[in-house]
């Protein structure tokens, strides 16, 4: 499946969502992963992280990108 590019989680970086299996999503910044994130009972949560730019709230802000655009 294609990413999702989300505008404004970091600054001047470019922050992509990559759905790999329903429901959890592989996002990168300027192409290099930083984590994964799970949607389960109607919110959000970080399932693995790579360095400390994946904050709870960047996880929400994404999230909340996600649910526009998918559900």
């Amino acid at each position: 499946m294609e990413a999702i590019q989300i505008a404004g989680i970091f600054k001047n970086a470019i922050c992509r969502a990559q759905e790999i299996n329903p429901n959890l999503y592989r996002i990168t910044m300027d192409t290099v992963f930083i984590g994964t994130i799970l949607r389960e009972k109607g919110g959000w949560c970080l399932e693995e992280v790579s360095g400390e730019n994946l904050t709870a709230e960047n996880v929400q802000l994404i999230g909340a990108y996600l649910d526009r655009k998918r559900y």
